[in-house]
């Protein structure tokens, strides 16, 4: 098994093509060839000072609705599609400006979600591929954004770097990767809060438990692909367009939404 589509195993491009771009304007050289060997970019901010402190508050403020707003939904929703400061947020032009040089002009966001992890949570640890989750051709960008301090005692994520290289690989039907041991030694990402990591969906990365006693650990994600791959199935429901356009009418982006 590689993805949740087992019927679209042998219709998806699921390699890692390296990003070839040499005139970036926000990634360094030297940022662009971390990405293609080791299938992430170190984190840079995003946010600082007043936008920072205005994105944490708003987090504190809105997170009980946010996640009604989630059990409601009888399952996954991306939240950019429901609520306009989200669908801001995964459209910030600091951050477009750097997943421009990644995926090109014409930028799709079509997955968001805040998960804000407890303090003395055991769960989690388990290594994946966001590639296999997703309807799309292994092109996708995630963003994954902290709005506090991530580090190893609260539960920051575990990368393996370069696992990404080999495309995607077999996972069990939770679709988790088999014996992710063999691919690599997993190494903690700390974040620092309002910078965020940019990852490739094939990386291998799994989310360990929060084990501090006092300490949450909220954390935004965002996937971005480039409005030229073919969407498969419903992985467009969400889809909204961050920059450029739809040119051959494939995603069919979303306007922004009214608040209720």
């Amino acid at each position: 098994m590689l993805t949740r589509y087992p019927h679209l195993d042998d219709v998806l491009d699921l390699r890692f093509h390296p990003v070839q771009n040499s005139e970036s304007a926000s990634f360094t050289p030297a940022q662009i060839e971390q990405f293609n060997h080791q299938g992430f970019i170190d984190p840079i901010p995003l946010f600082e000072d007043d936008a920072l402190a205005d994105l944490q508050a708003y987090v504190r403020h809105h997170e009980v609705d946010l996640q009604r707003m989630k059990d409601e939904a009888n399952g996954f929703v991306s939240l950019h599609h429901c609520v306009p400061a989200l669908y801001d947020l995964v459209g910030s032009a600091r951050t477009v400006a750097h997943l421009q040089d990644l995926i090109g002009p014409n930028v799709i966001c079509f997955i968001s979600d805040l998960i804000n992890k407890p303090p003395g949570q055991t769960q989690g640890g388990s290594f994946h591929q966001d590639a296999t989750f997703n309807a799309v051709d292994a092109r996708s960008v995630i963003i994954w954004l902290a709005i506090e301090d991530a580090d190893a005692d609260n539960g920051c994520m575990n990368f393996i770097p370069g696992s990404h290289k080999g495309g995607a690989v077999e996972c069990d039907t939770n679709h988790y990767v088999v014996d992710p041991a063999k691919y690599g030694a997993a190494i903690p990402c700390e974040v620092p809060a309002g910078y965020g990591v940019f990852m490739s969906d094939l990386l291998m990365h799994s989310s360990p438990p929060n084990r501090s006693e006092d300490r949450w650990r909220p954390g935004f994600t965002a996937t971005y692909t480039a409005a030229e791959v073919q969407p498969h199935d419903t992985v467009t429901q969400w889809a909204i367009q961050c920059s450029g356009e739809d040119v051959h009418g494939r995603w069919r982006p979303h306007r922004r939404p009214v608040a209720p």
